[in-house]
């Protein structure tokens, strides 16, 4: 019974220490469970500072190579362009020159005396017949005349409105390959800072290891989930007005004027009646802050920033991102800028009543409230 007794003993003191031994000093479950670990925002707060750090640039390490491959494609198309370009202005300044021939012999005729010669044959004519197609053949002379000049002039205009077009593009061209540049450097450093950060770390090959499955986890998941979010959004933020037209009810008229007084609450019911995709995506107004989380599995997407006024291209509120993160990691700025370049969250008041225009905006009591002025 004794020998029994301590040979269970025996086992379970062994599948205690395999248990431990698979768990860091962060709590964090290392070897092939290490990517649920990363990809869990609850486990991630318990990551220290310097591993938090090097975890997020290499996401920014991650954005800032989609961002250079875009870049070097844009060049790549404006470069395209320009050549393409060139070619046209060659075959149009040869074309030119005969229009230019043309253009210069109907001015050389017509300050050489030849318009006068034609009137005084007008007065030799002999019968009315003869002066009439003279006249007709004076006419034709005129008009081709002027037709020459005329052709010569349009595509003069149209050569110089082209060299124009190409100094622009080579100018676009100059700000991507600086931008270009820029960009690798920063890619450089990062990548540099990142590789001493890891050699200089506790356990480089497990930070490693969960280095390259946060970045695999971004790229297959995070990225197409983020823009899957905000592409949903930026519909479900169009049809705002028809909704509003529905609810009058958070519209009020007072002393000062009308004020949309909207909930965060209200919001969240709305733009989830709207998508499927956005039934696990939902808004917080608090501190003065507009914070947009969605989750979904072991993902999770948080956006914070602020409403402002814009006035371009028309009247209207315009969501801008101060901090986004993925599974409580900050992503770059290229991320944010993106994002706010492909996808509009704005609210525009002329959609939902003409005469109204947006004065300010500001988060109070959990509530998105935008006052206005008339419009007329």
């Amino acid at each position: 019974m004794q020998i029994r007794l301590y040979a269970r003993l025996l086992v379970s003191l062994t599948l205690l220490a395999l248990l431990t031994s698979s768990v860091d000093g962060t709590g964090l479950l290392l070897g092939p469970d290490a990517r649920l670990a990363w990809a869990e925002p609850a486990n991630q707060s318990g990551a220290d500072d310097t591993d938090r750090e090097l975890l997020e640039k290499s996401l920014t390490i991650v954005e800032i190579n989609r961002e250079l491959q875009r870049t070097q494609s844009r060049r790549a198309v404006v470069q395209q362009q320009m050549d393409s370009n060139r070619s046209q202005l060659a075959a149009e300044e040869l074309r030119l020159q005969s229009r230019k021939k043309k253009a210069g012999d109907a001015l050389a005729d017509y300050y050489m005396g030849k318009q006068e010669r034609l009137l005084g044959a007008l007065l030799h004519v002999k019968s009315l017949a003869e002066l009439l197609r003279a006249l007709d053949y004076m006419d034709v002379m005129a008009r081709s005349d002027r037709r020459a000049i005329d052709e010569y002039r349009s595509r003069a205009q149209k050569l110089r409105n082209g060299y124009a077009e190409l100094e622009k593009r080579q100018s676009e061209l100059d700000e991507l390959e600086r931008t270009l540049l820029a960009r690798r450097q920063r890619q450089q450093t990062l990548q540099r800072q990142l590789e001493d950060g890891i050699d200089g770390s506790s356990n480089p090959d497990e930070l490693r290891g969960q280095i390259g499955e946060l970045q695999q986890l971004w790229e297959s998941e995070g990225r197409d989930k983020l823009r899957t979010y905000f592409r949903a959004l930026a519909k479900a933020m169009n049809k705002l007005p028809d909704w509003l037209q529905d609810n009058p009810d958070y519209l009020k008229l007072d002393k000062s004027g009308y004020t949309l007084k909207l909930p965060d609450k209200a919001l969240n019911q709305f733009i989830q009646e709207q998508d499927p995709t956005l039934s696990s995506f939902s808004f917080r107004f608090e501190n003065g802050e507009v914070i947009a989380s969605g989750s979904k599995g072991n993902l999770r997407l948080e956006a914070s920033g602020r409403y402002e006024v814009v006035e371009e291209p028309k009247n209207g509120i315009r969501f801008r991102i101060t901090e986004l993160s993925f599974n409580g990691l900050k992503l770059p700025q290229e991320t944010v800028d993106e994002l706010e370049k492909s996808f509009n969250l704005g609210f525009y008041p002329g959609k939902f009543v003409s005469f109204l225009r947006i004065d300010s905006v500001a988060i109070e009591e959990s509530s998105l409230v935008l006052r206005f002025k008339f419009s007329f």
